[in-house]
């Protein structure tokens, strides 16, 4: 988690990584709240969010980047070899995570427990609780969405912080 008070100096690199994270927020709102609906549009979008977020994951602690990084890798490997609920599972588990650690940030009510509202998700698509899948995607599409403007409204740096705490 970056330091909102330090302003390390930023590259294009380090620009376009946060515009990159900060979009699959918003991306994760628009295809959670799809999933009971239109799952062929939704789970590739939802796998394109949490990529976006992956990708450009800005945590200074290496093995909670790498974890949170590894889960979108065997989302999109159980997406390639045709397990789509495992690849949604381990979407999911990165953009819960995620949830969770900006919940320290923002305490957004609920965000805390986004983790368990998208496992809970995950559960209901998997079962085909059609009626509390449709509540849950709400749910979680709102936090996703609320998460992505709070980023949205904080200058680029924040996300950054001290580029001398990241481990590598």
């Amino acid at each position: 988690m970056a330091d909102p008070h330090i302003k390390s100096p930023m590259d294009g690199w380090d620009t376009i990584t946060v515009i990159i994270y900060r979009s699959g927020f918003i991306l994760a709102a628009i295809f959670t709240a799809l999933l009971p609906y239109k799952p062929q549009i939704a789970l590739p979008g939802v796998l394109l969010a949490a990529t976006c977020c992956a990708s450009s994951l800005h945590i200074y602690l290496k093995h909670f980047r790498l974890l949170l990084q590894m889960a979108t890798w065997t989302a999109l490997l159980c997406q390639m070899f045709g397990l789509p609920e495992l690849a949604l599972g381990a979407a999911f588990f990165t953009l819960g995570g995620l949830a969770f650690k900006e919940y320290f940030c923002f305490k957004i009510f609920l965000l805390n427990i986004q983790p368990l509202f998208v496992g809970l998700l995950w559960v209901t698509l998997f079962f085909d609780f059609t009626f509390l899948s449709q509540i849950l995607s709400t749910i979680c599409a709102l936090l996703f969405l609320l998460l992505g403007i709070q980023k949205w409204r904080m200058p680029l740096h924040f996300d950054i912080g001290d580029k001398g705490k990241y481990q590598v």
